[in-house]
């Protein structure tokens, strides 16, 4: 079964694994440019998981921010969900005679090959610690996030809202006993609690939560209701945006807010100069890049359903100024932050609204670099995005 799953795994998502290698790559050569030592690289690279051992944050936020880390875990899988749980192939598989550890085993070898890039980066951590003669107790809490990790994402896969309460207890365990004589008996702990929770055959759920399942967003067919007839045809783009490829758009939410994070946490170590100013507008555009690829799955969608709307008095392409309203209502959020990020910069009201209207124009010019070519699409896009940031920030700087 283990074989199955994991061919089913690097079919359905082959392409977007490289991707993401891709991307890990070519932040290891830019980090590798910008610093001197390989580890300085590394510190870099795993600050987001350094930032968990920092001393110089209280008890509270370290509680909040292993919460944060280990639910953007539990989202990763989320975003992945049918391929990791093996797709069509496991309607078959379970008619034969498996029991729960065994799948539970299948999931978790699946799940490390899907989380390799995030594994890279605790690996990171790890060296960067070591080499800087880190306390015990904080590599083992560097360490006490696999398994934690694991077991949120775990959580995730076979639906089981109560391991989340696990999750918190554990986080406040550690958060207090961090500092402390007791931190790295309390992590150990941790680290080989989460371990045999995994190791071992998992619990039957009650029924009722057994029964319980994620309803898919209402506000498209709200919309519809609202609105009349007349938004159909975009209640169809955001439907399959928010339905079909709910996945896809979770995982570009996710990017932009990381995106966003960035740019504030550059705004913080250039000391909200002019340099923060240009952060925030180079943040947008990166933001407006990285939605763009909406397109490509929106228009996938129609294209399979032409069998049926080609029998429709529709015009050809009809979707088109649809799927522009669709996406650019997704992006409006995530490409307002950065705008309010930039006035609180001192770009004032007007360069900000300038700012937030330039990069929503980029969107829908970078439709046209999307699907102009499955091969080129990426290399095309940066290229219009990277000449229409330069006029942006040169304009309104």
């Amino acid at each position: 079964m283990l074989h199955y799953r994991l061919r089913w795994y690097a079919v359905s998502t082959a392409r977007l694994l490289l991707r993401r290698w891709q991307a890990l790559v070519l932040l290891l050569g830019v980090l590798a440019s910008a610093n001197a030592s390989v580890f300085a690289n590394a510190d870099t690279f795993a600050r987001p998981i350094l930032l968990a051992v920092s001393p110089g944050h209280g008890p509270g936020w370290r509680f909040s921010y292993l919460l944060l880390l280990l639910a953007l875990a539990a989202l990763w899988a989320h975003m992945q969900r049918r391929q990791i749980k093996g797709g069509a192939f496991m309607a078959f598989a379970a008619s034969l005679p498996l029991d729960a550890r065994q799948r539970r085993r299948a999931d978790l070898a699946v799940l490390v090959l899907a989380d390799s890039p995030l594994l890279l980066m605790v690996a990171g951590a790890l060296a960067s610690d070591a080499a800087r003669g880190g306390a015990a107790a904080h590599l083992l809490l560097l360490a006490a996030l696999v398994p934690l990790a694991l077991a949120a994402q775990v959580g995730v896969l076979e639906r089981r809202p109560l391991a989340a309460a696990g999750l918190v207890a554990t986080c406040a365990l550690l958060s207090a006993a961090f500092g402390t004589r007791l931190a790295a008996v309390a992590n150990l702990v941790a680290c080989v609690g989460a371990a045999l929770a995994l190791r071992r055959a998992p619990w039957p759920q009650p029924r009722a939560l057994a029964r319980l399942r994620l309803r898919a967003p209402a506000w498209p067919g709200l919309l519809h209701a609202m609105a009349g007839r007349h938004t159909a045809p975009l209640q169809v783009s955001f439907s399959i945006l928010l339905r079909e490829r709910r996945d896809e758009a979770l995982a570009k939410a996710l990017g932009a807010a990381a995106l966003f994070a960035g740019a504030l946490g550059l705004a913080t170590v250039f000391e909200h100069d002019a340099r923060a100013l240009a952060a925030a507008w180079f943040a947008q555009g990166c933001i407006a890049l990285h939605l763009s690829g909406l397109f490509r799955g929106l228009r996938m969608a129609h294209r399979a359903s032409v069998a049926y709307t080609g029998a429709l008095p529709l015009a050809p392409d009809w979707w088109r100024r649809f799927d522009l309203a669709a996406v650019s209502g997704f992006a409006l959020p995530f490409l307002a932050a950065p705008a309010m990020l930039a006035c609180y910069e001192g770009a004032g009201p007007a360069r900000a609204a300038a700012g937030l209207l330039s990069y929503a124009a980029l969107l829908c010019v970078l439709r046209a670099p999307q699907l102009a070519s499955e091969r080129h699409a990426v290399v095309l896009s940066v290229i219009v995005a990277g000449g229409w940031m330069a006029a942006t920030i040169a304009c309104l700087f």
